[in-house]
């Protein structure tokens, strides 16, 4: 098989991540990542292939590529759960009309549920399928290079929890709401969750204080505050659309219980953030236990102790944190294990990567 470029493309609500990825012989020659900041639910439809346009200057033309010499563009979706859209199969069907105006029909692929990559027209008919199945692309990369172990990607709002057996996802649920059921899913992230989503009350003064429900302040605030991201990190919308410094994030935080950075000190603040932090990882710490204890039978095929492999921007404060406080600590980043050149972006390069060794896998066969 000759060099591949292929394009991945991993569309979410608020941030679209891009990878372009060189193959050869099932290893990486080139690699580059892009990630956009592009909530849908502020944009018209008319703004996404524009979108979409912007990524291709900015992860290929950049890069000295043209979009011609692309071979497959390689999609995951999960912006259809955006309440931009009525309707999951409005989102799907939006988006994929939006990536027709772009890209070459015959060239894009999507990964669907059943651990598959489908053409366009059967990703249209199909749409159900192909809604929020980033995960499964993310793990069948992955399992080109470690055939057992648990995957957990934790982005900005979401933490995805993949057991992965002889190389394939083995995930009970198939959709967000059977993974949720599951613990594969959980809703919270290191950007865009909301704090009364952690925690309704925070200790100031030696006193429990309910917070208010307003949304003055996002957990991004408190991974900023507590130096778990950089302000280049804070990729979303801030609460009050002022900026990223630290005085603003002291500033958004201090009004969940009604104060300003007049009326309270940057140690109290400190105390608050590190609070609802430690809220979080109880949360997770929970979940991780739901899992574990639900996949009992796929833990007990691990010969020795189990593997977690971990990714995603909110990977190391929260995820690592969490395994470390239940025991584990066989943990190594998905970074480390693929040769991928950035964590931000892995679903992105896992799309790309899935898409690759499926057709590497026809071709022999």
């Amino acid at each position: 098989m000759n060099p591949c470029i292929i394009l991945g493309l991993d569309i979410g609500g608020a941030n679209t991540k891009a990878a372009l990825l060189k193959i050869h012989n099932e290893q990486i020659l080139d690699a580059h990542s892009y990630i956009e900041y592009f909530p849908f639910w502020e944009k018209t439809i008319n703004e996404i292939p524009k979108m979409l346009k912007r990524i291709v200057v900015n992860v290929v033309e950049i890069n000295n590529y043209k979009l011609k010499e692309i071979d497959y563009i390689s999609i995951t979706i999960t912006a259809e759960l955006s309440d931009a859209f009525q309707t999951k199969k409005e989102g799907v069907l939006t988006i994929l009309a939006a990536l027709l105006k772009v890209f070459d029909k015959n060239k894009m692929f999507f990964i669907s549920n059943y651990h598959e990559f489908i053409d366009f027209e059967k990703a249209k008919s199909e749409y159900s399928a192909v809604a929020a199945a980033n995960w499964v692309s993310t793990s069948l990369f992955l399992g080109r290079f470690v055939s057992d172990c648990i995957l957990i990607d934790a982005g900005s709002n979401t933490i995805d929890i993949i057991p992965i057996l002889n190389s394939v996802p083995v995930a009970f649920g198939k959709n967000d709401v059977s993974r949720l059921m599951n613990h594969e899913l959980i809703y919270t992230g290191g950007l865009r969750a909301t704090i009364p989503s952690i925690t309704h009350f925070v200790t100031y003064k030696g006193n429990n204080i309910r917070i208010s429900f307003e949304k003055f302040a996002l957990m991004s605030d408190v991974h900023r505050i507590l130096g778990n991201i950089t302000e280049d990190e804070y990729t979303n919308d801030t609460a009050d659309n002022r900026s990223k410094s630290l005085e603003d994030c002291y500033a958004r935080l201090a009004r969940i219980i009604c104060m300003d950075i007049d009326t309270i000190k940057s140690e109290d603040l400190n105390l608050i953030a590190n609070f609802i932090y430690e809220k979080q990882i109880e949360i997770i710490i929970d979940e991780l236990k739901a899992f574990i204890n639900i996949h009992k039978d796929f833990i007990n095929e691990f010969e020795s102790k189990s593997l977690f492999i971990i990714t995603g921007l909110s990977a190391e404060f929260l995820i690592r944190k969490a395994l470390e406080k239940l025991g584990y600590n066989n943990i190594v980043t998905l970074e480390d294990i693929t040769n991928i050149p950035d964590h931000i972006s892995s679903s992105a390069f896992g799309v790309a990567g899935a898409l690759y060794f499926q057709l590497t896998k026809k071709k022999r066969t």
